[in-house]
């Protein structure tokens, strides 16, 4: 019988005995924890996770709250505990959580560390004896993050199970547990696999800041306030609107609009990216519904590659039809498999969508596989545009690039052109269509009469 379950029985036993039985309790309890006071015992007899049989997190508040000298503190994180639950049901995220307990008290050694079942997605670690520290920020780096015995799980199916962690850790004797909690939300959105808590005051002024644009963020998404501005796309000939790229925004409570550069990053690492497109891509086509002009729509590797928001762009499209729709695809190194993006393609085109690689020149530009893919546009980056005026090289590529689209039969697109010269470069050199702040800034709908 596990430690557990031998509590459970135990208080059970010790609720509905008698005196004496009480006492003869106490007397085992007393040898075997040095420990007198019975509202502390049954405190920790209570306080046991059911799943884990691991000291919950109130145990954990309690130990940290006796601590006498310097601690340190490992806040673990499963990062994929909602998408296996989605997908497996919650008896295998059960299973999964088991599992990583007993992986992980095989790891420590229980005389050097203790270790805690906070909740379904958080373990915790305390090491109360400095000599332990490096010892155990080693075995964090080396074993929990690094040895694949210890983040895979199978199934009855033998389905592979991808379950691995991120921590945060924080050193002393006050306030251990929010500060290891801080450390661990940096390092979910920074998505690295640790964070270490520091109280520097440049630091927590860059914390702040980072935690302040996620709580943003979160308010926005959870209150429905991801809104798409649009910003027009002009043919370089004619300079009339030929479409539209919607852009997210977030709009506050006071009327402040927040641009994506504060975050966009915050979104795609807080794995609510897709939640995030969604909300964007409904409003859009609400949009949409109600005009005839044609929009883009911005999608990246890991919208397309992922079977519930395909099914939810296929959904989109038969209700509201894809004939003035493009989606822009962002062309990065992040693209490791082009028959994902060939698949998708094949697809919307199914309902008249067309395509854009996004950001085209700013990473490994792949000729060879986009030459295979039936793409209608390339925006060429925004980064590349910009040098135009003043880097020789940046105007041969820029050059090169819209040739190469010509003799394939794709349109090209420049973005961030800001000025009247930039514009009238581009169209010497034969570009097809210009967007930027020069021609039209990215505006609510209603400012450029789309609803």
């Amino acid at each position: 019988m596990v430690l557990g379950e031998y509590f459970k029985k135990l208080e059970q036993k010790y609720i509905t005995c008698s005196q004496e039985q009480r006492d003869s309790i106490l007397y085992i309890l007393d040898n075997i924890f040095e420990c007198k006071d019975i509202e502390d015992i049954v405190f920790y007899i209570k306080k046991i996770d059911n799943i884990t049989n691991l000291p919950s997190r109130d145990v954990l508040m309690k130990d940290i709250l006796s601590l006498k000298n310097r601690a340190m503190l490992i806040i673990l994180h499963i990062n994929q505990i909602d998408a296996i639950k989605q997908l497996y049901g919650f008896d295998i995220v059960k299973k999964v959580i088991t599992d990583k307990a007993q992986k992980l008290q095989e790891i420590l050694k229980e005389e050097e560390a203790s270790l805690y079942s906070i909740n379904f997605e958080k373990f915790a670690i305390l090491v109360q004896d400095e000599r332990y520290f490096n010892k155990y920020f080693s075995i964090l780096k080396y074993q929990i993050f690094n040895n694949l015995d210890n983040y895979t799980y199978h199934t009855d199916e033998n389905d592979k199970i991808l379950s691995d962690f991120c921590a945060g850790i924080s050193y002393g004797t006050e306030h251990l547990h929010h500060t290891a909690n801080v450390a661990l939300q940096e390092a979910i959105i920074s998505k690295t696999n640790y964070k270490i808590y520091s109280d520097d005051p440049k630091h927590m002024e860059l914390k702040k800041r980072s935690l302040d644009k996620y709580k943003i963020y979160k308010t926005a998404l959870h209150d429905g306030n991801i809104v798409p501005y649009f910003q027009p796309i002009f043919s370089s000939q004619t300079e009339k609107i030929i479409k539209y790229e919607a852009l997210a925004r977030i709009v506050l409570s006071d009327g402040t609009v927040v641009s994506p550069n504060d975050f966009l990053n915050t979104a795609i690492e807080d794995k609510t990216f897709e939640f995030f497109t969604k909300q964007m891509m409904q409003k859009v086509f609400n949009i949409y519904a109600n005009n005839s002009c044609e929009i883009s729509m911005n999608l990246t590797y890991d919208n397309i590659r992922s079977h519930s928001m395909l099914e939810y762009i296929k959904n989109r499209l038969q209700k509201y039809g894809g004939e003035r729709i493009t989606f822009e695809i962002v062309e990065t190194e992040e693209i490791h498999d082009y028959k994902v993006v060939e698949n998708f393609i094949l697809m919307v085109k199914e309902y008249g969508c067309k395509i854009s690689i996004d950001d085209f020149g700013s990473g490994y530009s792949n000729f060879t596989n986009l030459i295979k893919l039936n793409i209608d546009f390339i925006k060429i980056d925004g980064s590349i545009t910009t040098k135009l005026l003043s880097d020789k090289k940046a105007k041969i590529m820029v050059q090169g690039l819209i040739q190469f689209a010509k003799n394939i039969n794709i349109k090209t697109i420049a973005e961030f052109v800001s000025s009247k010269e930039l514009f009238d470069c581009m169209k010497e050199l034969g570009v097809d269509f210009v967007q930027g702040y020069y021609l039209g800034m990215p505006k609510s709908p209603k400012e450029y009469a789309l609803e």
